[in-house]
């Protein structure tokens, strides 16, 4: 209808989330998850300054990867990492 072209591999699913306050912004909330669950969540502040209280989690893996990513987070205590 629109005329638009796409292609089928190239689409992605994200959630943004809202950073607690105990963390400044994304950046050192994603550093944190980063360094202590070797886990990489994108700080909302690379797409501009409205995204800097918000990561972007991107939801184009398969459910294992997910499972894997949870676990290592649980692991890391909440207040003193995460």
């Amino acid at each position: 209808m629109l005329g638009c072209v796409w292609e089928p591999g190239a689409t992605g699913m994200f959630v943004w989330a809202k950073v607690p306050s105990q963390y400044q912004n994304g950046y050192e909330l994603t550093d944190l998850l980063l360094n202590e669950a070797h886990v990489f969540i994108t700080p909302g502040g690379i797409f501009g300054s409205n995204g800097n209280g918000y990561v972007r989690v991107s939801l184009c893996s398969k459910e294992t990867v997910f499972e894997i990513a949870i676990s290592r987070v649980k692991k890391v205590e909440i207040g003193t990492a995460v």
